[in-house]
């Protein structure tokens, strides 16, 4: 008799918890369920000794250059985040495949190499990484959250070219980490391992597909982290968690041989990229890759494009988006734009508004050019053990549904010619982004369009537990092909409320979404951050601008409005039967120019 997905889900979810060692499991009750933020537990609870501590507070480019320089060893660094991962998956359940003796062994045989030879092995001689659940290592299973996948282990000769690359520059791979069913939410939570919480709050969600990944990486329990993005899969969870990210342009970085729900699909092609509680963190995982030359070997779809030496300009310009006309982020995220603006400004930068025109619009794109890839491989991959359809995927469901039945469905099952339709209208709106765009350099100030567009992330800091329902600020970006990162701003606090009446009054009024979003106090804790987007196929260039805000960036805990006069920037509300037409409208020059006074203030 065939084993059921519910004895499949056990089996896999017991033996990676027996993959942690007696010695490093935290005391039962000792930390009671009710506590929220769990960020200080790694270092109070006693399992990691000082200097362990110190290793894993430690940014990965020091890491590399003090192993290089026999300041530390691989073994004891592994070791140290081997146990801090530990930690952290008994706090917010991040870990999917536990290998951790065979991470400590290869940093044995790398410290006895470097003994020998006394030349580092690569860009990231030493440095653990942890790697998402879909990227395959030898020995171990890479599920997706999926049961179909359980009990699959890696050969050799099928590891993806990512898991290579990071191993020969040097890296320790030690742990993956959890997603979502299937990579195809905006939240991580499967039939295997369960849900994934946010470390600053767990009643919080650590975002998806990537969220055991920036939930590990939150909690120091890795220096550096790899995810992929096919629709905000890495930007959401870094921006839920306070970190860095770089969600690059297709063709970038090697994707061959991840698992992957929907294969063959490249309408809106999955991109592969670093994840880190540092900036340099993302710089030095991009030149390890491209050092390697990937287009050279075993990825016909990476483009020959080495890492290129690029300089920003001492002065930028950038393009600052607060909404999208759809749906306005909540006040602590509109906060986090706002003080970027106003760091950057103060900087000597200049910073313009600009808007996505018709945002909707690849929205709709994005919906047609998944729905036949999402219908097929998720049918296909539920079949194979009866697994049910997840919490949170109710929406993909009826797409599914909604397929089958084929004759008066929204999402009726889409010809060949539908799909070169849907690919056709992507480009010609692609078109219509990249004239707005270069039009921006006649309102510039320095003879050169917008050096990258500020905007925000998600609607949220952190979304509540199955609660997540908008990701059009990222996935617009999936389609269009363009680069993106994150960076952490601020956090909320616990006493927040509205600081004005414009903030209280957006708090009170979005009634359409989940009950998270009227209540301040449920968000306390949660990390808000900001989105740089970039033009396609210059991630270097988004990289330096991306360092040079992320430094005038750090001032958390300073922003403060003062009363604006109760007047409220335009917003739309989005509800069951869609977008609505503006409840508050202001004059948006007159009131934003109120607003940067104020912020400005502060500096």
């Amino acid at each position: 008799m065939a084993p059921t997905w519910q004895g499949i889900a056990e089996e896999k979810h017991s033996s990676r918890d027996k993959a942690i060692p007696t010695e490093w499991r935290l005391p039962p009750g000792y930390v009671p369920d009710d506590q929220l933020n769990v960020m200080d537990i790694p270092a109070e609870c006693g399992l990691l000794t000082e200097r362990e501590l110190g290793i894993t507070e430690t940014d990965p480019v020091v890491l590399v250059e003090k192993m290089i320089n026999r300041d530390f060893s691989s073994h004891e660094v592994t070791l140290a985040f081997c146990k801090r991962a530990a930690v952290a998956q008994q706090l917010v359940n991040c870990l999917s495949e536990i290998f951790f003796n065979q991470a400590l062994y290869a940093a044995q045989r790398l410290d006895a190499e470097y003994e020998a030879h006394g030349a580092p092995r690569g860009l990231l001689h030493g440095l653990p990484v942890s790697l998402k659940d879909c990227f395959k290592v030898e020995g171990t299973d890479a599920t997706i959250g999926c049961t179909a996948y359980a009990h699959l282990p890696t050969r050799q000769d099928e590891e993806t070219e990512i898991t290579r690359i990071m191993r020969e520059s040097g890296a320790i791979l030690f742990c993956k980490t959890n997603v979502p069913t299937a990579m195809m939410a905006g939240e991580t939570c499967n039939a295997i391992y369960g849900y994934t919480t946010n470390p600053y709050n767990r009643d919080l969600s650590s975002g998806g597909s990537s969220g055991g990944e920036s939930a590990l990486l939150a909690l120091r329990g890795s220096p550096l982290g790899v995810g992929t993005d096919v629709g905000g899969s890495i930007r959401i969870p870094a921006s839920f968690c306070g970190l860095y990210s770089l969600k690059p342009s297709s063709g970038r970085f090697p994707t061959s041989g991840l698992r992957d729900s929907m294969v063959g699909q490249k309408a809106v092609p999955n991109t592969v990229g670093p994840i880190s509680c540092s900036f340099a963190g993302l710089e030095l995982w991009s030149r390890a890759v491209l050092n390697s030359e990937p287009w050279m070997r075993a990825d016909p779809d990476c483009f020959p494009i080495p890492y290129r030496e690029v300089e920003a300009p001492k002065k930028l310009c950038i393009g600052l988006l607060l909404d999208d006309g759809i749906v306005k982020p909540l006040p602590p995220v509109t906060r986090a734009l706002l003080i970027t603006k106003a760091a950057l400004e103060a900087a000597g930068h200049t910073v313009i508004e600009f808007r996505i025109d018709d945002p909707l619009y690849t929205d709709h794109l994005k919906f047609a050019l998944y729905r036949s890839a999402a219908a097929d491989g998720m049918d296909k991959i539920f079949s194979q053990t009866q697994e049910p359809w997840p919490r949170g995927m109710e929406m993909l469901e009826r797409m599914v549904d909604q397929s089958k039945k084929d004759q008066g469905a929204i999402c009726v099952r889409p010809t060949v010619s539908d799909l070169w339709s849907a690919q056709d209208k992507t480009t010609k709106y692609a078109k219509r982004i990249l004239q707005s765009w270069v039009a921006t350099e006649t309102r510039t100030n320095t003879g050169r369009e917008m050096d990258a567009l500020l905007m925000p992330c998600t609607v949220w800091p952190a979304s509540e537990k199955y609660g997540f329902i908008y990701d059009n600020y990222t996935s617009l970006w999936n389609v269009l092909d363009y680069c993106a990162s994150t960076i952490p701003v601020h956090d909320m606090k616990q006493d927040y409320e509205g600081r004005n009446e414009i903030e209280a009054k957006i708090w009170n009024e979005c009634k359409c979404f989940p009950l998270i979003m009227n209540s301040p106090a449920a968000l306390a804790g949660a990390p808000a951050g900001v989105q740089l987007v970039g033009r396609r196929w210059n991630e270097e260039y988004l990289l330096k601008v991306t360092k040079r805000s992320g430094k005038i960036d750090r001032l958390r805990d300073k922003a403060c409005f003062t009363m604006l006069s109760g007047r409220i920037v335009h917003m739309n509300v989005w509800s069951s039967g869609g977008p609505q037409v503006p409840i508050w409208k202001a004059a948006d020059t007159e009131l934003m120019g109120a607003i940067t006074e104020s912020v400005g203030k502060i500096f």
